[in-house]
């Protein structure tokens, strides 16, 4: 969804441009495990403090973010916080994390 990808050799992609941001596996890093993610904003998922359980398991990395809103405030399955990931740009948003269900 982002503006380009690297590819584990080094070489950039262009992709669909939706989201003003580029992503690598040229430096991979694993990401696992379950999630706590809280809306940052009101958008296509709801409004802004709505929370949701995930997954995130990924190698890729972000390298390269430019304008826009972060999609959710995020915390492990500890509750310890990870800051925010994800990106909103008008009605388009995307992240790593693979939601699993609502919570109130």
């Amino acid at each position: 969804m982002g503006d380009g990808l690297i590819d584990a050799e080094g070489h950039r992609h262009a992709m669909a441009g939706l989201l003003p941001l580029e992503t690598t596996f040229a430096e991979r890093r694993l990401h696992l495990g379950y999630r706590r993610a809280t809306l940052c904003g009101d958008g296509p998922l709801g409004l802004a403090g709505a929370s949701f359980g995930g997954h995130e398991f990924h190698f890729a990395r972000t390298v390269r973010e430019g304008p826009g809103v972060p999609l959710f405030a995020c915390a492990d399955a500890a509750g310890r916080a990870l800051g925010t990931t994800g990106l909103a740009a008008g009605r388009t948003i995307g992240s790593f994390i693979h939601l699993i269900d609502s919570s109130t």
